[in-house]
């Protein structure tokens, strides 16, 4: 243990050669180190790290959507690993930026962020969104960035934490018809709905804002409707084996991560010939066969585009040069809705052209074009001149590391994975339910089955005992209270 923790130890004594190193081998990244003084010399705090190829790729090409959230380390030293996590043109993660803090608090949170900010709109100064859970520290630290920043709140961890005084497959419905509602009409009644189920799980969710958790309320410029954060839990599961490592080798590996998934992102779309990204394109073609059920119809302006579609019960207005639609679907993601589909076939334009520029495979190349270049081993890196840095004081918890988070049982189970609860076992030598032959105790299927007065074979062949004695007993004594042998 000395010699493992020892090992441990030394490596915070090579961090700032590392992150030399790693701004030597990929210039325009950002490598910040944050120490903490003390008698002893300087007592490492948080390491943020971003890559060159992550912020440029997704500053320019990707939408402005992120997601936020920590997760616990479980070297000798704990911690926490906060990661901003986005969306490529695909609908796959883009990890941006990690870091490595002592513990989640606000101003770890605001340091975080901060730093992140000022990385991407160093490239391109544009609004930002964000979606995360409910952590510490963190909603204050997005609240202080700016008034006009959105920010989202997982609308599944929100579900997670009312369904506990709300359970059952009504309120759940109620919930997330309200969550999904895309126009304010159909909010406001999914919500009139869940008033009258139960006043006080009504209460519980108005008093959190709209525009945290319902699609209803959400501002278009991010073209993404996305209400769970996904995209990070994802991340914190690809990095897990290198969770329990040192500070050096935790770093290397994420780096190693990211490398290995832009390498294998640009060999996605060689082989693709379309224009759309592949899991774009299936969402529009289940948008062009719902659009057969819907009827346009032109309104005289001049530029023909204003249009009122009706299936005979629901009409929506579509803007075709605005490229807006009243149900707000094409608003907010920049696919072109069933609604606004049926319009472009009547003037004969394709679908594929109205579709945001995000979702293009060239702006999908152009997000994976740059390279995150190998660093050289311990060997050949720079001296540190500057005092030893010492490691941080042990957090690690009491008791084993857990290795997987555990889920909760709305969460869908993997297929391949047997379950811990099995069905009720039935025993096939009496029938019966809750054990099996070996621990069975009782009769056999077989004579349970046979009738009184008769045997199993047809009334053919020798009658039991049980049956002669019951016979007898019937004309000369009434029967025993004793239990029988059997």
């Amino acid at each position: 243990m000395d010699l493992l923790q020892g090992a441990s130890m030394d490596q915070f004594n090579h961090l700032r050669s590392y992150a030399q190193e790693l701004l030597k081998s990929n210039p325009r990244s950002t490598c910040v180190i944050r120490c903490s003084p003390s008698t002893e010399g300087p007592v490492f705090e948080r390491i943020y790290v971003c890559l060159e190829a992550c912020k440029y790729g997704f500053a320019m090409y990707c939408r402005p959507l992120i997601g936020l959230d920590a997760c616990f380390l479980k070297g000798d030293f704990g911690g926490q690993l906060m990661a901003a996590v986005g969306r490529d043109g695909n609908n796959r993660i883009f990890p941006i930026a990690y870091a490595v803090v002592e513990a989640e608090t606000k101003d770890a949170w605001d340091w975080f962020i901060k730093l992140l900010l000022e990385d991407l709109e160093a490239i391109n100064k544009r609004a930002y969104a964000f979606i995360s859970d409910q952590q510490k520290g963190l909603v204050p630290a997005i609240q202080a960035v700016s008034d006009h920043v959105e920010q989202r709140l997982c609308a599944k961890h929100l579900y997670g934490n009312w369904k506990k005084k709300n359970p059952g497959l009504e309120f759940k419905e109620v919930m997330w018809s309200a969550a999904r509602a895309t126009t304010v009409p159909q909010w406001e009644r999914a919500m009139a709905r869940m008033k009258n189920m139960k006043q006080s799980a009504w209460k519980e969710m108005i008093d959190i804002p709209a525009h945290y958790w319902s699609q209803s309320h959400f501002k278009k410029y991010s073209k993404c409707d996305l209400q769970v954060n996904n995209m990070c839990e994802a991340f914190n599961r690809a990095i897990l084996e290198y969770r329990d490592k040192p500070i050096i080798t935790l770093l290397e590996g994420i780096k190693h991560y990211l490398t290995k998934r832009l390498t294998m992102q640009k060999e996605l779309t060689s082989s693709y010939n379309g224009d759309i990204c592949p899991k774009i394109q299936v969402s529009l073609e289940k948008n062009k066969k719902i659009a057969q059920h819907w009827t346009p119809t032109w309104h005289g302006d001049d530029d023909m585009a204003i249009y009122g579609v009706t299936n005979g019960r629901d009409t929506y207005v579509v803007n075709l040069k605005k490229e807006t639609c009243s149900c707000r679907r094409w608003d907010l993601t920049g696919i072109p809705c069933s609604h606004s589909i049926t319009c472009m076939w009547q003037i004969k334009k394709k679908p594929e052209d109205y579709v945001s520029q995000y979702y293009r495979k060239i702006n999908f190349n152009n997000s994976y074009s740059h390279i995150i270049y190998p660093t050289s081993g311990p060997q050949l890196w720079p001296l540190d001149e500057e005092s030893t840095m010492n490691p941080p004081a042990m957090r690690r918890a009491i008791g084993r590391p857990k290795n997987m988070r555990n889920k909760s049982n709305d969460e869908p189970k993997n297929p391949h994975v047997l379950p811990r609860k099995f069905a009720t076992v039935t025993c096939h030598k009496c029938g019966a339910t809750g054990h099996n032959k070996r621990s069975c105790k009782g009769k056999r299927a077989a004579e349970r089955a046979i009738p009184k007065g008769g045997n199993s074979k047809g009334g053919q062949g020798k009658k039991s005992k049980t049956n002669q004695v019951e016979i007898g007993n019937s004309s000369q004594a009434p029967p025993s209270t004793q239990p029988s042998q059997e």
